[in-house]
């Protein structure tokens, strides 16, 4: 199977310090990538240059085989490119199944919100996952865990096709990581890529494909 992801020899710097030298990656659809590494060795400005944040200095991006010398954030979105951060970037004050649709309808350029819609997207992405939840209740006051899972349901409503996920189980206790991670075995089954960061190890092992 070709690699959905295709990084080559992509370097980054920044006034003199060497954040990328000469990284390739390739990424297939349905692999579990693990990227490790201690503070400040590269892994974000690698995130953010896959998905349009930075521009590389020298190198290329190949995704679904249209290559990139760098991208904006929307020809990123446009390949099937979700980054979920720590901060996971959702709407507290807004309920679940409105922070799961509203991605793709302001990407799509919606006008008018059709609330019937929203729930239809909402539902969707839960079923993809085999993951139920309360839709109305909103996110300031649901768990953590459900806050994650919401999350990968905007990136699936966006027709993610390369998962970032920047240290998904940092703040989660250890039956929730246990839920998410199979929750990201799930999705690799769907045939989903994803790049999963993180600094431990048992669980990098227990999901990951390639380290």
């Amino acid at each position: 199977m070709e690699a959905i992801l295709d990084i080559r020899n992509l370097n980054k710097s920044f006034t003199g310090v060497q954040a990328l030298k000469d990284i390739s990656v390739s990424v297939r659809p349905g692999e579990i990538h693990c990227l490790a590494g201690e503070n400040g060795c590269g892994k974000s400005t690698l995130i953010k240059c896959v998905s349009g944040v930075y521009a590389p200095d020298f190198g290329e991006i190949v995704l679904n085989g249209h290559t990139y010398s760098s991208l904006t954030p929307v020809q990123a979105m446009n390949e099937g490119v979700q980054v979920i951060y720590q901060d996971l970037s959702l709407f507290r004050h807004m309920t679940i199944a409105e922070n799961i649709a509203i991605g793709k309808l302001r990407f799509e350029n919606r006008k008018v919100i059709n609330w019937k819609e929203v729930q239809k997207i909402a539902e969707a992405q839960l079923k993809k996952i085999g993951v139920k939840m309360d839709l109305n209740q909103t996110v300031e006051e649901t768990s953590l865990a459900n806050r994650q899972i919401t999350a990968i349901c905007r990136a699936l409503a966006q027709d993610a096709k390369v998962l970032f996920m920047d240290e998904p189980t940092t703040a989660l206790t250890k039956k929730e990581v246990s839920h998410l991670l199979n929750v990201i075995l799930e999705l690799k089954k769907k045939g989903l890529a994803i790049i999963f960061i993180s600094h431990k190890l048992d669980e990098v092992f227990s999901v990951a494909d390639v380290i």
